[in-house]
């Protein structure tokens, strides 16, 4: 196809010097910008930051952005991570961005309509009433549950909320009828994780490709020393100090080896359960083991990655993590749960996935790994490596490459089909 493809991508969350939905949105539109025209539709409260950078880049195409203002409410409750209140402000963006992408095709040929993020199932957006152009959907996700069996060792106010937003999220994915229409109008429909993709097969549509919503940046590969030259393990968690990220999973693991390993703990994070981390480290006699960094900038987590042994990560709930992608691009192994995204992204070869089963077997299991780490730390050396040949699997210019390629089979199937 001799032509530049045109796309016209919804991305709600789009922006540099961002993670998760921000940076994905921002990582899909910049590498797919070196193979095709975007013209991208995202929220006014990154249009600042985008203006900024866009000049800095070197790209085959430039995106051409439009923005919608989501208002203050909404900007706010997006920011307060998991509140169902946002859903109100957000339906009503989407039904402006459907408004705008009518006015845009008035005066240019789109050729492929894009459905990016936010990745939740719940709410499709309206790109999939526009008529005659193909529509792409995703990857889409957000349906993951947080397993019963961990939900009870959680406290009275997460064990409450989660408990209320599974049976929510159970009904959704049953009754609503919008992102029922939004796949069955979609061309291709992408699935987030594997997890992600057995909920959409059994309730909305058994037509779908999975595909990793985020992926890996540029690869720097650094030579290691033998890890634990210390006979100091150096193990790593980074996330938001709340239920879903299960820190007391880790801290319990943690207590049954203080006694047998040497080891040092690196707490990357903070959220609304700090305090209440802080007394069980307290109280698991983890005091002089743990090393609370709080919140701190991008390039400082990057530095304690590039000096520790590995990625301790007990999330339960999750699309595809930020910090495990950057874990691998950065050469350092990941122990985790297999599920989730970070289910499908770790194999063999950059880490070790215990089975999701209950709260005491993953502390069990967990400790048993990483008496392994600590028996044999030339395994850590190994997985490092790995983690860098898995890195450049995922990288984005690789995921763009797949979906310009997707891009053009839809192309060339509704050409046919016309």
């Amino acid at each position: 196809m001799g032509k530049v493809l045109n796309v016209l991508v919804s991305a709600y969350a789009c922006g540099p010097n961002w993670g998760s939905e921000i940076g994905m949105g921002w990582n899909w539109v910049i590498n797919l910008s070196n193979y095709c025209q975007l013209t991208v539709i995202t929220e006014t409260g990154f249009e600042k930051d985008i203006n900024k950078k866009i000049p800095e880049l070197k790209l085959k195409y430039n995106p051409r952005f439009h923005f919608i203002d989501i208002g203050e409410k909404g900007r706010e409750l997006f920011w307060k991570q998991g509140s169902f209140l946002f859903y109100w402000h957000y339906k009503k963006w989407q039904k402006e961005a459907l408004a705008l992408a009518n006015g845009i095709m008035v005066n240019k040929k789109i050729n492929i309509l894009h459905q990016l993020n936010m990745i939740g199932f719940r709410e499709p957006g309206f790109l999939w009433k526009i008529d005659n152009i193909p529509f792409v959907w995703g990857p889409v996700g957000g349906y993951n549950q947080v397993p019963w069996a961990y939900i009870s060792k959680m406290n009275i106010s997460n064990l409450m909320f989660y408990s209320v937003k599974n049976v929510i999220n159970l009904f959704q994915i049953k009754l609503l009828t919008r992102p029922k229409k939004a796949a069955k109008s979609s061309t291709i429909l992408f699935a987030a994780n594997d997890e992600s993709a057995g909920h959409l097969k059994k309730y909305i549509n058994d037509n779908l490709i999975v595909l990793n919503e985020t992926g890996c940046g540029l690869v720097t590969e650094t030579v290691f020393d033998n890890p634990t030259r210390n006979k100091t393990l150096k193990i790593l968690w980074v996330g938001r100090l709340q239920g879903l990220k299960a820190l007391p999973i880790a801290l319990e693991t943690l207590s049954l080896l203080k006694g047998n390993i040497n080891f040092n703990f690196t707490i990357v994070g903070d959220g609304p359960d700090e305090e209440k981390c802080k007394k069980l480290v307290a109280k698991l006699g983890l005091s002089d083991k743990v090393i609370w960094k709080g919140r701190i900038a991008n390039d400082e987590v990057i530095r304690i990655m590039r000096n520790s042994d590995f990625l301790f990560f007990t999330s339960l709930k999750e699309g595809t993590p930020h910090v495990v992608t950057e874990a691998i691009q950065n050469g350092l192994p990941v122990l985790c749960h297999d599920s989730c995204g970070h289910g499908t992204v770790i194999n063999e070869h950059c880490g070790v996935k215990i089975p999701m089963i209950n709260f005491f077997q993953s502390v069990l299991q967990f400790k048993q790994e990483i008496e392994k780490f600590a028996d044999n730390p030339k395994q850590l050396l190994i997985l490092s490596k790995g983690a860098y040949e898995r890195a450049h699997e995922l990288s984005w210019d690789l995921k763009a490459k797949f979906m310009y390629q997707k891009y053009l089979e839809v192309l060339q199937q509704n050409e046919k089909n016309n």
